[in-house]
């Protein structure tokens, strides 16, 4: 399914949220069928330049800071574009590394019904984390406690610039 198809049904959410560098402790929750941009520029719907950390800091500091030029204006963008699917395409010059693979476009299936947390590193030390929050993860979560997650990635129609085999996922 393409993110144009994509019809919210109320349960299907998930949340990315800064851990380390600029974007740590920026968060923000999307819902089926919704994309978010990240980067630098203003017009992002998580910027740098409207994260708390970045904010602190005067902006010779910013400037100065070894992550800050290396965020380019729209460094990725994430979409949850079906109820157990999540797409992570880069759009930066510097680019994206997905669970350790640096990648051009990536779509993850069965993301929520494995219980996935999908780690996403940009800049200089940035690091999100991207996890889903509706009610179907809450549903999978319960049913897979005892069994572990697997990567789900069809290669052929989905993944493209990818260094190595997709790591796919970490278990929580």
């Amino acid at each position: 399914m393409d993110i144009e198809d994509a019809i919210y049904d109320g349960s299907a959410t998930a949340t990315i949220t800064g851990i380390t560098g600029l974007f740590r402790g920026a968060k923000a929750t999307m819902r089926l069928g919704q994309c978010l941009v990240v980067g630098r520029s203003r017009v992002c719907s998580l910027s740098v330049a409207r994260a708390e950390e970045c904010l602190r800091l005067t902006k010779v500091a910013l400037e100065a800071h070894k992550s800050y030029r290396k965020i380019s204006r729209q460094h990725f963008r994430v979409c949850l574009t079906g109820e157990d699917r999540v797409e992570i395409e880069d759009l930066s010059t510097n680019g994206t590394v997905v669970n350790g693979f640096k990648v051009d476009r990536l779509v993850v299936e069965r993301f929520a019904s494995d219980a996935k947390k999908i780690m996403i590193e940009f800049g200089h030390g940035e690091v999100m984390e991207l996890i889903a929050t509706g009610a179907t993860a809450e549903q999978s979560s319960e049913a897979l406690t005892s069994q572990k997650a697997m990567p789900t990635v069809d290669q052929e129609k989905h993944l493209s610039g990818v260094d190595g085999p997709p790591s796919g996922v970490v278990s929580p």
